[in-house]
């Protein structure tokens, strides 16, 4: 039952783990890996219900504004900001993402695949000399209800979207 849905949630799921990886380094080889995955991201998810409408028309048009109207006034809202962001992305050319800048010891900096402590940033001083800082890029979404930050938003709504399709296989097996 809804295969192709399926296959949607973990795409979206698949570029969210992307997005949430990028998302932690301060050493990008590739500076707009973020700002792709969130794209590929946003579309990921919205065609969650797409596919899901498309494979059961009848039984969705039904089903989901009851199931709509049970959601808290901050998921319908999660589900409406996530739906304009992606609308944002595809016709405007972005998301609404701004980026501030967090400066953690650079012995603090996570590495990729680093198996051996000799390959992750290091740095020696004098005692009682404070390591240098280094920025760690942090995307936020901007929103009338205040900004916030883009993969934990998102990480929410993956989470909404798997209770959609669970809640609609629940209703419908």
């Amino acid at each position: 039952m809804i295969d192709v849905t399926q296959r949607k949630l973990r795409e979206a799921e698949f570029f969210l783990w992307h997005l949430v990886d990028d998302g932690q380094k301060a050493v990008r080889n590739e500076p707009e890996a973020f700002g792709f995955y969130l794209s590929a991201f946003l579309s990921a998810g919205r065609s969650v219900t797409f596919a899901l409408q498309y494979e059961e028309k009848a039984k969705y048009d039904k089903w989901f504004p009851h199931w709509f109207g049970n959601l808290s006034a901050e998921d319908q809202n999660l589900l409406k900001f996530s739906k304009d962001q992606r609308n944002s992305e595809q016709k405007r050319g972005g998301a609404d993402v701004t980026v501030i800048w967090e400066y953690v010891p650079v012995t603090q900096v996570r590495t990729e695949r680093a198996t051996h402590p000799a390959y992750g940033f290091h740095w020696f001083g004098p005692p009682g000399t404070p390591p240098p800082r280094v920025g760690i890029p942090v995307h936020l979404f901007e929103s009338s209800r205040g900004d916030q930050q883009v993969t934990l938003a998102c990480q929410r709504y993956v989470g909404l979207l798997a209770r959609l399709v669970e809640d609609f296989v629940q209703a419908h097996s």
